[in-house]
């Protein structure tokens, strides 16, 4: 997870910040601080010292503690108010050390009658002026002090407070001076009955819990800070330790104003408030990769003469409008800048085909104009990254920006690199019309990471195929042993007749020593070889020289590495001399042999039997033996048949090798294929956990024959139809197909192993046919055929496996009963489809109105419901036209469309955020049901 912290999409004067936060994001809100102003600030031995920091100091505690909005509530004064806002106004201009924006809120902490302590919190567009009146109409005399109380109860004084456009707090309910505390009965039941007071400051979370029914108020807390900041035994901190940064409230808002505040206050905890003490960490984390903005620049309707810039957030964006706005243009365009065209289901390519093209005349259709650009720019952990695509370029570029801000160009695939999930609700109906399909979906998930499995299985699979083949080869070659056998008797034969003739030891010895000549040679040859070898090893082991201008050598950690190269490079180089001097001693060596040879009494012995030999070859001619001749070649012809027996002994062992070796091949391709069933079907069981509406079952290896058959038939090369009986027949009930699923497991493992093993004799059986063993369960028919298939046709058959199957089912409440999602409505489909595609995965999604063909209800507890568990996860951008996807998914930032001039524009500025009366006003204006939406969630109706 990624944060932009500190990052602040608004300062109080200078606008929008670039590149940071657009939409509402949380705040860090201390809604109770004192300042000198209060006559008890700094109780302590040290007051006289405190009670003289400076503003710039005080407001300097805060900023260290990362707070972003403080209410300033003095008691009974808002003396500091105007002074702070001068004071941080010139440290928004020096931005010393510690600098960070803080917005103030001008407040005041009443004394109520009864002994109650009321906050009252303003705007921060108003001032001291405004305090003082408030506290006027709130019967405080003009000279107040601490010690005033108004005669006004707590009611009455919220009532003020509200008439003034402000907020009544209650503060520290549960403490002294608080209502709690001071109240009981009535009095306390018409404090909590109030319509005009939505939220109290409690120390303890759980204060309400014992009181029924209980008050619909959000609790908030507050540092009540009357001294700055310090560690426990420095003097600086007053009892219980709270100092600025102590307590505070996360409140989520667009920019900081009271009615953004409101509205967090009347939405609560969890969506809008969250209290320090319930341990939350920062709510402002988002997920590493996101979608900063989509810039259009030059499109047939968008982007002409100025372009389009849709900027998002990274939690959720609403895209609304009305029709033909451009909203869907957004969707689109991203699509090419993030290359997403190949996602879509055939059945749709055509729309989208439609828009992304360049019209020739004026009816025709398409969104572009040669010169269109579209680019995407993205943030994924500490990186920024522009895709830039043109209508007149073949793909998308890769922008990355430096530490300098530079942009240069990056290397990559974007789709692998920047992942994203771009839907339209056909897309989604196309998916639910195949749950299959989402097997894709599945696949893509980092818990079965398909992908990388999909490489090692090729890996494995080309293996095997590889050692088939050289099974194959093996068996060709060893079909020659029974003819090379009868061959050799032959030769022996004849060779005893000439050993039979008085010859015998002379024709044995030449014999002998011809054998033992040929294995000198065989020995001569394999030395020279080995020298060779040695030789181009090492000719081959040169180093190259190192890249030396890449290192600078003035700077020592660099000139160290350039060091250790070179040492490297001598290392390399003098292994490689050493193997030239090892080659060079091997060949003196094998000089000096062969002499020996040449000189040793074999040689001399040899030499004579050959005379020998010659002598008696002469003798036997002249004696008119006229195939004396053959027996030298018989010698030969024998030597050369035992050679290529010995050859094909050792051809048979090596056979016998490589075969294990592909029957390991293809035991880990099945080991491996039901690991990838067991991935899928732990991903499947954490899917929809807590859905009570969806839900998806993976069943091994699927459960229909006739799913499997279009494979299995393509496997064996009998796509034709033919064959049913032997196959699958029309009613399902026989065949090779019918029998693997017959009576098959319900339970995942017992199903893997069953089915593995039954699968396993299919292949087995067909293998036993193609080396001539009859079957009787298979036709003749289906023998014959299969004896025709080439040996790679057969091993490609080995690796067939059936595709697991999907099955989704939905029900409308939790209390009905699953239905198949084949039975559903296309509303119901989409939206089990939609519920699951949204229950995973943490690249950014975005939707193009998921909601048609969808009731509200079922918007409300699968949509809605996934989008908010996504946010933290996944960026959320969705086209709608349903105001409940925007108002209760609690879109952080609301891009409002419209069609001006011919041209799509956003209309609506500022932070885009709910708590802005102008969105609200824009969401009211184009969605049927916008204001029941706002009322049904703040509980009444929103002004604006």
């Amino acid at each position: 997870m990624s944060t932009n912290q500190p990052g602040h999409p608004f300062d109080s004067t200078d606008g929008p910040v670039q590149d940071e936060l657009v939409g509402a994001r949380w705040w860090k809100f201390d809604f109770h601080v004192h300042t000198p102003a209060s006559d008890d600030y700094g109780k302590g031995p040290d007051q006289a010292v405190l009670r003289e920091r400076s503003p710039q100091r005080w407001l300097l505690d805060f900023m260290r503690a990362g707070i972003d909005c403080v209410a300033v509530t003095d008691h009974n004064t808002g003396a500091w108010i105007d002074v702070l806002k001068r004071a941080n106004a010139e440290l928004r201009k020096e931005r010393p050390e510690d600098y960070r924006p803080l917005h103030l809120f001008p407040g005041v902490e009443i004394n109520v009658h009864g002994g109650i302590h009321m906050l009252a919190i303003l705007d921060p567009g108003k001032g001291r002026s405004d305090i003082d009146q408030l506290l006027g109409a709130a019967g405080l005399p003009e000279e107040c002090t601490v010690a005033s109380v108004t005669r006004k109860s707590p009611v009455e004084v919220a009532q003020v407070i509200v008439d003034r456009g402000g907020l009544a707090i209650p503060a520290h309910i549960d403490s002294e001076r608080g209502i709690l505390v001071q109240l009981d009965g009535q009095s306390l039941r018409e404090v909590m009955d109030s319509p005009l007071i939505i939220a109290a400051e409690a120390l303890n979370k759980d204060c309400l819990r014992r009181f029924e029914p209980k008050p619909a108020w959000s609790l908030v807390i507050g540092s009540d800070a009357h001294h700055p900041g310090g560690s426990p035994g420095d003097g600086n901190i007053g009892s219980g330790h709270r100092y600025p940064g102590s307590h505070h409230t996360w409140v989520k808002m667009g920019s900081p104003c009271i009615e953004g505040l409101r509205l967090a206050l009347l939405d609560g905890a969890p969506l809008a408030v969250l209290r320090s003490d319930e341990d939350v960490g920062d709510p402002n984390e988002h997920a590493v990769h996101v979608i900063e903005s989509i810039t259009i620049d030059n499109a047939r309707y968008a982007g002409r003469g100025r372009p389009l810039e849709s900027r998002f957030s990274p939690w959720m964006s609403a895209i609304v409008g009305g029709r033909g706005t451009g909203k869907s243009t957004i969707v689109e365009m991203l699509r090419l800048a993030l290359d997403r065209r190949d996602d879509m289901p055939e059945e749709i390519r055509p729309d989208f085909a439609s828009f992304a093209s360049v019209p020739r005349r004026r009816d025709d259709a398409g969104a572009l104009t040669p010169d269109t650009e579209a680019v995407a720019t993205i943030r994924k952990g500490d990186g920024r990254f522009r895709l830039r695509w043109r209508a007149d370029e073949t793909e998308a570029s890769i922008e990355e920006q430096n530490p300098n801000g530079e942009w240069t160009r990056g290397a990559g695939d974007i789709r692998e690199r920047f992942p994203v999930r771009i839907l339209s609700q056909k897309q989604v109906l196309a998916l639910s019309r195949d749950p299959d399909s989402l097997l894709k979906v599945i696949d893509d998930s980092p818990q079965v990471g398909r992908v990388d499995w999909d490489s090692q299985h090729e890996e494995l699979e080309a293996r095997f195929v590889r050692l088939g083949g050289e099974v194959r080869e093996a068996d060709s070659k060893m079909k020659l042993r029974s003819r090379l056998l009868g061959e050799l008797s032959d030769v022996k034969r004849q060779i005893r007749v000439f050993e039979e003739g008085g010859h015998r030891e002379l024709l044995a010895a030449y014999g002998r020593y011809g054998s033992q000549l040929r294995a000198f040679e065989d020995r001569l040859r394999e030395m020279t070889k080995v020298e060779r070898g040695v030789r181009d090893l090492a000719d081959n082991l040169g180093p190259s020289a190192p890249r030396e201008e890449d290192f600078d050598a003035s700077r020592e950690a660099e000139a160290d590495a350039l060091d250790l190269l070179r040492k490297s490079t001598a290392g390399q180089r003098a292994l490689q001399l050493r193997l030239d001097a090892i080659a060079n001693e091997f060949a003196d060596f094998q000089r000096k042999w062969s002499g020996q040879v040449d000189k040793s009494a074999w040689d001399r012995g040899r030499r004579e039997i050959e005379e020998a030999y010659d002598a008696l070859q002469e003798r036997l001619q002249r004696e008119g033996v006229e195939d004396v001749g053959d027996f030298g070649g018989l010698v030969d012809r024998r030597r050369v048949i035992e050679k290529r027996l010995a050859g094909l002994d050792k051809l048979e062992e090596q056979r016998a090798t490589v075969g294990a070796r592909a029957v390991e091949a293809l035991a880990d391709i099945e080991a491996r294929r039901a690991e990838l069933t067991r991935r899928r079907i732990a991903f499947c069981e954490d899917l929809l956990t807590g859905n009570e509406l969806v839900r998806v079952t993976l069943i091994p290896f699927g459960d229909d024959p006739r799913s499997a058959e279009d494979e299995f038939r393509t496997r064996l090369d009998r796509r034709d139809g033919r064959l049913a009986k032997d196959i699958l027949d029309e009613g399902r009930e026989s065949g090779i197909l019918a029998e693997l699923y017959a009576d098959a497991p319900e339970g995942p493992e017992e199903r893997i192993a069953t089915l593995t093993a039954r699968i396993g004799r299919v292949k087995k059986q067909v293998t036993r046919i193609t080396g001539g063993e009859d079957t009787p369960e298979r036709t003749r028919w289906f023998h014959t055929h299969v004896r025709q298939l080439r040996p790679d046709q057969v091993a490609h058959f080995e690796l067939w496996w059936p595709e697991d199957r999907l099955r989704v089912d939905y029900r409308r409440t939790a209390r009905s009963p699953f239905l198949s999602i084949a039975q559903g409505s296309p509303g119901q489909k989409s939206a089990a489809i939609l519920a699951l595609l949204l229950s995973h995965g943490d690249e950014p999604i975005v939707l193009d109105q998921p909601e048609d063909d969808l009731d509200n209800h079922v918007i409300h507890d699968l949509i809605v419901r996934q989008i908010r568990d996504n946010k933290r996860r996944r960026q959320v951008i969705v086209v709608t036209h349903n105001p409940n996807i925007v108002v209760n998914g609690d879109a952080e930032q609301v891009i409002a469309m419209d069609h001006v001039g011919g041209q799509c524009v956003v209309v609506v500025k500022g932070t885009g955020s709910l708590q802005e009366p102008e969105v609200r006003e824009e969401v009211c204006r184009v969605m049927e049901g916008g204001r029941r939406a706002f009322e049904a969630r703040y509980r009444r109706l929103v002004r604006g």
